[in-house]
């Protein structure tokens, strides 16, 4: 998710050779979404975070990064809790 438009979604996921998962634009009302999940900065663009939510829509993990990729070993074995 991210509060860029719908197209700018579509040219990111073809400059990566396709993505096989919906990508969600919060781009109006801008940043509703991320404003829910308490990750949309003051200036008006969202943090960088990861969160999983189970088929209940529970929040089962969630983590904030400053910088950087999130580590992939972190998120399978929290994936694997859910």
């Amino acid at each position: 998710m991210s509060v860029d438009s719908v197209f700018a979604h579509k040219a990111f996921a073809e400059k990566m050779g396709g993505i096989g998962y919906p990508m969600l634009s919060d781009f109006y009302p801008h940043g509703a979404a991320c404003a829910l999940y308490d990750c949309l900065r003051p200036e008006g663009y969202p943090k960088r975070a990861v969160f999983i939510i189970d088929k209940q829509g529970i929040v089962r993990f969630r983590k904030e990064y400053e910088k950087g990729i999130p580590e992939n070993k972190e998120l399978l074995a929290e994936l694997d809790k859910v």
